[in-house]
């Protein structure tokens, strides 16, 4: 008998278990999403289509910025307000030699996301500025760039994946 309440105790905690590391896995099902959402699936969709693995969660060759983190956001000093950002994340190639770049980012109200848009019209005449002398294949995805709204999440796309990206990004942020 006393086997038996062991044997049914150890079952029980077993399926108590799987049954909640399950729900953790999904991210909770909460019907929200998230840039960091976002830009998973965004990497799991290059990942394919480039024939690239994913490496610690970041798509190998690739730098994953957290817009939320001043000393990773440097490079961007000036031209985005940290006050205007609940949450985003940039992905870029590490080497220089490709225009890639897609951001995408949460705003934390209208008017934020006006200014994130406003940001991303910079960021794109920098790129602007330096493709049209370097790399005229790249320099043609740039003029090809997507800036997309929808709510307070905004994206900015510059691949030759653009539509996939925009695909996945209206997917998940539906």
């Amino acid at each position: 008998m006393k086997k038996i309440k062991l044997l049914m105790m150890t079952l029980l905690i077993t399926v108590l278990a799987v049954g909640c590391s399950k729900g953790s896995e999904q991210g909770g099902e909460t019907g929200e999403t998230s840039p960091k959402q976002i830009i998973t699936k965004i990497q799991e969709t290059l990942s394919k289509a480039y024939d690239m693995p994913l490496e610690d969660g970041v798509l190998s060759g690739y730098f994953l910025t957290d817009m939320t983190n001043e000393e990773e956001m440097l490079m961007y000093e000036g031209i985005f307000n940290s006050e205007d950002i609940k949450s985003g994340y940039i992905l870029q190639p590490m080497m220089n030699v490709k225009s890639e770049l897609i951001i995408v980012a949460e705003a934390k109200d209208a008017e934020s996301t006006e200014n994130i848009k406003a940001s991303y019209e910079k960021v794109l005449s920098d790129q602007d500025e330096m493709w049209s002398r370097y790399l005229p294949d790249q320099y043609e995805l740039v003029k090809a760039n997507k800036i997309q709204t929808q709510g307070n999440y905004v994206l900015y796309v510059t691949s030759e994946q653009v539509e996939e990206i925009v695909k996945v990004f209206e997917e998940q942020v539906k």
